[in-house]
Order: C-alpha cells, then structure tokens, then sequence
C-alpha cells in the first residue's frame, strides 16, 4: 500500500508526519530508520505520528520517534510542524486544539499566520553560579567578547549553562568549549548557550553541547536562556530568540509569576508525498 506524509520544517528541525487519522497504517522502527535515510529514504532527524486520541476531551494524538525508531520526548518545533499541519489540512476545524503527547496533553493556538503557540515548563535555576575557568579567562586576559565571568545554571530535560557576551563572533569557541570540557563541574551532556543581547526584544543564541558539538535546531536550553535573560534583567518579559548558526527563531514569554513560558513558533510544509509500506 501507498501511504501519504509530509515532509516538514519547523526551527531548524526536519519532520515526517504521518497522518494516521485519515489512513490507517502500522509502522515499525525498521521502517523508520529507512525512511529517515537522506539518500534513500525521505530523510528526517524526526517522525510524528498523528493518531486517534485515547481521551475523549482531546483533538488527537501526536507520538514522535527519532531517525532510529525510537519514540522520544516531544519538543517545540514538533509540535508547531504538527499543529500547522492539523489546521492547513483541516483535519481539525479549531485554531485552538488539545493534543494528547508523550506525559502530557497540551493547549494549542494556531494563529491566522501559521505561528501556533504552545506553553513549556521552565527551567529549575540552580544556586550556585558556574565561574568561567579563571586559566582560561587569564590566558585571553579579560577578552573583549565577554560581559559576564559567570555562567547561569539551569535545570530542564538536561544541565543548561548561559553565558552572556558581547559579541557571539569573537568567542573562541573551540578553546572555550574544550577548556569547559575538562572543567570538573561541567558534566558532560550539558548544553553550553552564548547570548548575545541585541536589544530588550532580540538576542541571539549559540548552543553547543559538551561531547556532541553545535546545536543548530530547537531544545530546551532556548527555554533556559528566554527565563535567564529576562530574569536578569537583559531583555523584557516577552523576547524573541534567534540562534545565529540556523533559522531557527521562535518568541518566549515569561515572568516570575508565571507557571509556564509561554512559546510562539512557526513551521513550514516542504512537501506532500507517498511512500509505499
């Protein structure tokens, strides 16, 4: 049989959706992993699934799975691409939808141009801030590039250290990131943002992960960064971030108040297409 998908884009991560409301189809990991070839298959880093809902108070169902076929928790980016896609096919006949997701069921908003906007949890600050290595900051001899000699340390799906500075260009990044590499309290897995604070709306984002290298799409540490910068004071309660090595930009707002941040991001529908199972 011939099964429909969408090829989707959504801040700087590629989806497959599939929709499996209007079809009917039983996938397994062996055929994700050869649809996510880039070569040979349709290529993704991502696959959503859109299904039936197992609440009767919900719109549907969205399960996503990584280009190895295993089911993973879910982020921003997809849910924008998925929400978009709902609304551009009509599949449900509401801006505002309840979707039912890995430990979760979320309120969604799709606007009349595209943005869908979701709330994330924020981030647990942790106490004690993490100091630049003082070799390290000795060595460049107070380099121009840095504002602040201390990272905050945040708590999300993962260790999130922010480091704001005053020009994302002139960080050594390689230096940076192995001097941080071998810093005792740094472990690895923990994401590593540099901001750059353009105005009190805009800053741009560098995120590099210790052991794995750049990130260039949506996660969690993007959360972390929008709660520091407007906690600190560097930017106001509603702020958009841009992340200067991808398109992936989004809008977060937040304040101390506030149980959630609330998220507003796009996505776009690169192609409609069939693949036989």
């Amino acid at each position: 049989m011939l099964l429909r998908f969408t090829k989707m884009h959504g801040l700087g991560n590629d989806l497959m959706v599939l929709d499996l409301i209007s079809q009917y189809a039983y996938i397994q990991p062996q055929q994700m992993r050869a649809w996510s070839d880039r070569r040979y298959g349709v290529g993704f880093r991502r696959l959503a699934l859109i299904e039936v809902p197992q609440q009767p108070d919900v719109d549907f169902s969205c399960r996503i799975f990584d280009e190895n076929g295993a089911e993973v928790d879910w982020l921003a980016s997809d849910v924008c691409c998925v929400a978009r896609l709902v609304a551009d096919k009509r599949l449900i006949s509401k801006a505002q939808m309840r979707i039912e997701l890995r430990h979760t069921v979320l309120q969604v908003q799709v606007h009349a141009d595209g943005s869908v906007a979701l709330p994330l949890q924020p981030p647990e600050p942790l106490l004690e801030p993490l100091a630049l290595p003082s070799v390290f900051v000795q060595q460049q001899q107070h380099p121009s590039w840095l504002r602040d000699s201390d990272f905050s340390v945040l708590s999300l799906c993962g260790l999130h250290a922010v480091l704001r500075v005053a020009d994302i260009a002139q960080v050594p990044i390689a230096e940076l990131m192995a001097g941080l590499e071998q810093h005792a309290a740094v472990p690895r897995g923990t994401s590593i943002s540099l901001v750059h604070i353009q105005d009190s709306s805009h800053l741009s984002v560098l995120t590099w992960q210790l052991g794995a290298g750049v990130i260039d799409s949506f996660h969690h540490g993007l959360t972390a960064v929008a709660v520091t910068a407007i906690e600190q004071g560097w930017v106001n309660q509603h702020v958009h971030v841009e992340m200067v090595n991808s398109n992936a930009r989004a809008w977060l707002q937040w304040s101390a108040n506030d149980q959630c941040v609330q998220f507003t991001g796009s996505a776009t529908r690169i192609y409609e297409g069939q693949i036989r199972l």
